[in-house]
């Protein structure tokens, strides 16, 4: 069970920053819904013309099957009065283009001239584009450094490269996700026709918690939208993974239990989304039960986990400005989830993302979308409630009375690591389609070798050597001389770039996929050193003292004789401090490389806690040999209070 501890303290919250047979499956026509609910979906909208089409999609039709008249042979072909995407082969009458817009194109008019006599036969037609409106301003999906409604717009070519993949016909079919969060629309009119009827759950109800739970805010169904909105149907914008389907969950208004947590955990799901964090700061250790039940799922059952890091990266209170870790607290530190941070339209961390060394990868949160970007996806619906609604201060005009969002059902001001999570689930689920049989280690894999290095001056910004506060006006400074606060991008001994700012980087939906389509394992079975802290030999030397305010700090080693290649490494800490949020903890690899595990004159000051009693991951180290002395060291950032190194424990995961 949950430590009393950690009962009274926890405050689990939506992470908010502020507040053609190969194509795409077209949206059935309906106006009904089996879904329960106050608000019922309209029918989706479908254009209807001569030839069908959908938008971004490569188009390709036999012109000469629009003449009543036989034109097989003899003859030259031309177009009049036609968009711009289209073309036609003069001499085999083929219409081929790109598809854009969503819309249907009357008037369009073929001629075939007789090569013999020119003679001119002609023919009207139209051309039906079935697409979706907001698409255009997605600069997460296709950054063409669009403003999306904010003042200013992003760097082109940032974003997660998904659009050949969905030209491939990968749209994330067969793919079940549940987004366990405040809440689903599930009849919304973008989603309703991808969710999973009878697989949603309320967890404010009793066990087994069946039921289509209320939405408690707008926050699940903004997720939900970024991952499953459909695509096609000329409402709203699209999905990453647009054919998957969803079950939404209503978890964060809930006990959250031990068995409520496994239970949000489990069930037939292919990948579970987490865009949530917590308010504690304080020093704690997880619940063993729970992540016990990631292991064996992710092992076993083949489960995919991705969660949010957070959104503290930047706090204040009085002149204390402290940053918070990615890696703390509850269940972060686990190699079984797949840990996300945020980047803005710019390619630069979001300014609220948390960094970590747990980090695995990042991608598109967005700012605020007021200056800049936000994310454009799903609101609730009806202009009373939501995002998206009528009030007098909204952050731009997108958000109530826009031509395009008339009935306040999109938003364009969804941010957070609680955006950027859902991205990383949507090409997860397009890998898995792509690759049914792909394990967690299979996807890390992949992300870890194909995601983007972004924002490569980062070493050298102020976010970098020194502690942040001293970058910001009227903040304590909290820099420790001598003490390199961040290192920027690092490449390790097995050539792998990462950065504790953006894990392995961008991902890129396009490689990705292709990755997985040919994808043939090399890590083998996973091999855990010592994954409940209990095995002596991988214990360090206990009861040292950690100087007081020394960048050179307290290092200790433990040898490692496996000869596996590391994939993810964890420490156990345990320090007398009475400030424990002044001690940062590193970790140097046999071979060299240093992973900052947790930041000196971190957040933790705020609660006031007192000792050190927590697990760390790193990633850092990813695909190098773990043979060796691995040394830790402990770092006092402020002088005055010292204490004392009781024990610390080594767990590597990694592969023959």
């Amino acid at each position: 069970m949950i430590g009393d501890k950690k009962m009274l303290k926890l405050i689990y919250f939506i992470i908010l920053a502020t507040f053609v047979s190969c194509g795409p499956e077209l949206p059935e026509v309906t106006t009904e819904s089996n879904n329960e609910g106050s608000y019922y979906p309209q029918a989706p909208i479908t254009f209807q013309a001569d030839i069908y089409g959908f938008e971004g999609i490569d188009f390709s039709s036999d012109g000469k099957n629009l003449f009543s008249e036989d034109v097989s042979s003899g003859y030259l072909f031309s177009l009049s009065n036609k968009p711009s995407f289209l073309s036609i082969n003069a001499t085999t009458g083929e219409l081929s283009g790109e598809l854009v817009g969503s819309r249907t194109y009357e008037g369009i008019i073929i001629r075939a001239i007789k090569i013999s006599d020119s003679s001119v036969i002609s023919q009207t037609f139209s051309i039906a584009v079935n697409g979706d409106p907001l698409r255009q301003y997605a600069w997460n999906l296709n950054n063409t450094g669009q403003k999306s409604f904010a003042f200013l717009g992003g760097e082109a070519g940032i974003d997660i490269n998904v659009f050949d993949v969905w030209k491939d016909g990968i749209t994330g079919s067969g793919v079940k996700i549940a987004v366990s969060d405040s809440g689903v629309e599930i009849n919304h009119d973008d989603l309703y026709q991808n969710g999973l009827d009878g697989e949603h759950r309320d967890y404010s109800l009793h066990s087994p918690y069946t039921g289509n739970p209320v939405p408690t805010s707008a926050h699940g169904t903004a997720v939900t939208g970024i991952i499953a909105a459909k695509g096609w149907n000329n409402a709203g914008s699209i999905g990453i993974a647009p054919n998957a389907k969803f079950s939404g969950f209503q978890f964060l208004n809930s006990a959250q239990s031990t068995s409520i947590l496994v239970s949000q955990a489990s069930g037939n799901f292919d990948i579970f989304n987490y865009s949530y964090g917590d308010t504690l700061f304080e020093d704690t250790i997880s619940d063993s039960t729970y992540i016990d039940h990631l292991r064996y799922s992710t092992i076993t059952d083949n489960k995919v986990y991705v969660k949010a890091a957070g959104n503290e990266h930047m706090l204040g209170e009085g002149t204390l400005c402290a940053p918070h870790n990615a890696n703390l607290p509850y269940e972060n530190e686990s190699p079984f989830i797949i840990m996300v941070g945020a980047i803005n339209a710019d390619g630069i961390k979001s300014t609220y993302s948390n960094v970590g060394s747990n980090l695995w990868v990042s991608a598109p949160g967005g700012e605020f979308g007021i200056t800049y970007p936000a994310i454009i996806t799903a609101d609730l619906p009806t202009c009373l409630k939501g995002y998206s609604k009528a009030n007098s201060s909204q952050a731009n005009n997108f958000e109530y009375g826009h031509a395009l969002n008339t009935n306040c059902h999109y938003t364009s001001v969804m941010n957070g690591t609680s955006s950027a999570t859902p991205h990383v689930t949507g090409v997860i689920a397009l890998m898995r389609e792509a690759n049914p049989t792909l394990k967690m280690r299979d996807i890390k894999h992949i992300l870890a070798t194909t995601s983007v290095k972004i924002n490569p001056s980062h070493t050298n910004n102020y976010f970098g050597k020194e502690h942040p506060s001293t970058a910001l006006g009227g903040c304590e400074d909290l820099n420790l001389s001598g003490h390199e606060y961040e290192q920027g991008w690092v490449k390790n001994k097995a050539d792998i770039w990462f950065n504790n700012f953006y894990g392995f980087g961008l991902i890129d939906a396009k490689a990705a996929v292709e990755a997985a389509k040919v994808y043939v394992s090399t890590i083998g079975s996973l091999v855990e050193l010592n994954p409940n802290f209990t095995n002596g030999a991988y214990q360090g030397v206990v009861n040292k003292t950690i100087p007081d305010a020394d960048a050179d700090g307290l290092d200790d080693s433990v040898n490692i004789a496996s000869t596996i290649k590391a994939e993810s490494v964890q420490v156990y800490i345990k320090a007398t401090h009475n400030k424990s949020g002044q001690l940062g903890v590193e970790l140097t690899s046999p071979l060299g490389t240093k992973s900052i595990l947790l930041n000196i004159n971190n957040s933790l000051l705020f609660d006031g806690d007192k000792n050190l009693s927590v697990v760390l991951n790193s990633n850092a180290f990813y695909g190098e040999s773990v043979t060796g002395n691995w040394t830790v060291r402990l770092i006092d950032g402020q002088s005055g209070v010292t204490g004392t190194l009781n024990e610390w424990r080594i767990n590597i995961l990694g592969h023959n």
